[in-house]
This record gives C-alpha cells, structure tokens and sequence, in this order.
C-alpha cells in the first residue's frame, strides 16, 4: 500500500493505556512507512515522540471548555489545510467531537478506536462520534458500543493493544534503577503500576496498605507505586504513613522508563495494557484494577481477562486487603519456581502470539484501507 499520513487526534500524551496505544502505534506506523501525525494537549511522551521523527502539534483536547474546543477545531482546521492527511484516527471523546467536525469540512475520512467503556448517559451519548469505522480493543467494548450506542456492529472490529515485545522482554534488566529507587537487590518487589485517580487510585491506597502484613508474612518486601493522577497526594500521605514504622514503599509518580521497572519486579499488580507489559516480559501478574479483580493470571482464566482487556469489567472488585495479600502470598509461597517460570512462558506466548505491536498495527492498517475504499 502506498505511504498513508495519518492525523492521530488524542487528549494527552501522558501516563495511561489509550496514550500508551497512541505512541505505540504511530512508532510502529512510522517504522512500517507511514507518516503519522499526533495532535494532543501534550504530556511526557511529547519527547519521545519527537525524538522517532513523528510530528506533534499541541491542542487542548483535554479541556470540556467551549472555548478549547473551538480553540481545537481552529488547530485542526490549520493541520488539515497544511499536512493533508488521508485519513484521521481519533482516540478519545472530545478529539473525536473535533474531529467529526472538520472531517465534515473538509471530507477527510474519520474512524476512532474505543479504549474503554464511555459514559452513555444525557448529553454524552448524542456528543459521542465514532466515524466510518471502529475499532474496538476487546469484544466487552464492543459489545457496549453495540448496546449502549448503538453502534452498527459492521462497522467494529476488534484489535487488541499492540506491545512491543522487543523492549518489553524477559532478558531485559536495568540494575541501576535500584540504585535510583533505592531499593534492595534482595528484597521481594511487588510493583503496582497504573493511572492513580478515582477506583484505580483506591486500588493503590489498597496495595500500600498490604505492606504491612505481607512484610510480616514473606520478609523483606518492597512495595513500588508508578503512576500520577488526582489522588496522588492521598497514596502518597498513605506511603508516609505505612513507611513511618519502616520504610516498605516507594512512590515514584510518572515514568515513561516502565519495562525498566518492571524487569525487576518479582510480581505486578496492573490491568489492562500493564498487565500485558508485564506478561511479554514473563512476570506473574495480579488482574487488580478499579473496574475488577480477577487474582492471579494463569491459563485457567486467562479466555475471560482477555474478553474484558485484562480488567476484570463486570467482575467481582477488590474486596478486602486478605484478598490481595493472599494472593501475592500464593505467588511466594504456594508456588514452585518452575510453576512460576512456566506461568511466566505461557504469559510471553500470549503476547507474542496476539498482542504485539506490528500485528496490532497491521490489522489498523486493514482497516484503514477499509475505510480508503469505502470513501472511493
């Protein structure tokens, strides 16, 4: 297929599952030939970004402000009259609002990809644009497309997160983040990984505060919290806290350096595009997130964590800390190093098989070729 520009509209470029995608597939996108093109309010994969030669233009796609969304439609209206693109692949409500309208101007092909489940109710469901093609990225997200907006199920097609499996893979170590993080070569890590707002940010609070008992039960335990969000300050007042009788948690905020910290965790609490993270990289993953709990990864559930994206959706929550704590204890002690080494295997063919990033962009690809010809 002939070079294609692509216009990747997106609220933010920071620390998430949907930003993560984004930089992913424009990576890929460029290394396969294409010429992607991000517009968002900007974040810490700006740099990034730009260091692979992909361009960014900043527009406040974050903001429900009227006027920044005016303020968006005048920047992509500027974009789409200077670069030209074929197609615009939106990420995201309000970039998807933008780009609806300016698709309308100026007949330039536009499709979304849903990441999660948005909210269907009042003025959100008639403000909700999801263009000539969909893109889904588990069949539960489909499905809710189909029922509460009633999306022709045509026109969705599901493709899972993409992972790159060549930085996020198990021969992969960086030593020195422990000298950075100060943190002990020989204590047992448990690494917690996610967004630290609303459930998500419960679930951290709920980790932090496991530290305690499971430092009691297994011995020299180390509890590494990465992530930012609205309730950042509350996890790390409850850090303080747990690390005032002795120091068992790090919180470390943001990072854009992940596989680094996860190649030395012994275990990874995380959903969703994380939980996949640490599967490629062969590390025994507990599904706890704010839509869902599911314990421990194994082969026996792995067919319903991936109907739901790793999430858990519509599962039983987290209940109670013994639940957590004993899972982890499980890991430690109710398992032989050659089941965790053959959990570990089984975690990386996963994602080999279904959920590396070239095969999840080829697919995109499909379907913006669907899209080209649907417009012809």
């Amino acid at each position: 297929m002939d070079k294609l520009k692509i216009l990747l509209p997106t609220a933010v470029l920071d620390i998430g599952g949907a930003e993560t995608h984004v930089v992913g597939l424009a990576k890929q996108l460029k290394q396969m030939g294409h010429e992607p093109i991000i517009v968002s309010s900007g974040g810490v994969y700006v740099e990034e970004i730009k260091a692979n030669n992909i361009k960014h233009y900043y527009s406040p796609l974050n903001s429900r402000k009227i006027s920044d969304i005016m303020t968006s439609l005048k920047v992509f209206r500027l974009i789409i009259q200077k670069e030209k693109p074929d197609l615009i692949h939106t990420h995201g409500r309000i970039a998807a609002l933008a780009s609806k309208l300016v698709s309308l101007l100026f007949k330039v092909p536009f499709m979304t990809t849903a990441h999660a489940f948005f909210h269907a109710s009042g003025i959100f469901k008639y403000l909700t644009f999801w263009g000539k093609e969909v893109i889904a990225i588990s069949d539960d997200v489909k499905n809710y497309l189909i029922d509460q907006f009633g999306v022709d199920p045509n026109k969705i097609t599901v493709i899972q997160n993409g992972i790159d499996i060549n930085e996020f893979h198990p021969s992969f170590k960086e030593e020195k983040i422990l000298e950075e993080l100060q943190l002990k070569p020989s204590s047992k890590k448990i690494v917690y990984i996610s967004r630290i707002t609303g459930p998500l940010g419960d679930v951290a609070k709920t980790v932090i505060n496991t530290a305690p008992r499971l430092n009691e039960i297994l011995g020299d335990v180390e509890i590494i919290i990465v992530g930012d969000g609205e309730q950042y300050e509350e996890i790390k007042i409850a850090a303080d806290k747990v690390n005032q009788k002795e120091n068992l948690v790090k919180v470390v905020g943001k990072r854009t350096d992940v596989a680094n910290i996860i190649s030395i965790a012994d275990v990874v609490v995380a959903v969703s595009r994380t939980a996949l993270e640490a599967m490629a990289m062969e590390k025994p993953v507990v599904l706890a997130g704010g839509e869902g709990y599911m314990g421990v990864l194994k082969s026996t559930n792995y067919t319903v964590a991936k109907s739901t994206n790793f999430t858990g959706r519509k599962i039983e929550k987290l209940q109670s800390e013994d639940q957590l704590i004993e899972d982890i204890k499980s890991l430690f002690q109710g398992t032989t190093k050659e089941e965790l080494e053959k959990m570990g295997a089984f975690n990386r063919e996963k994602v080999e098989e279904e959920f590396s990033i070239r095969k999840m962009t080829e697919d995109t690809i499909n379907v913006y070729k669907q899209l080209l010809r649907d417009r012809r």
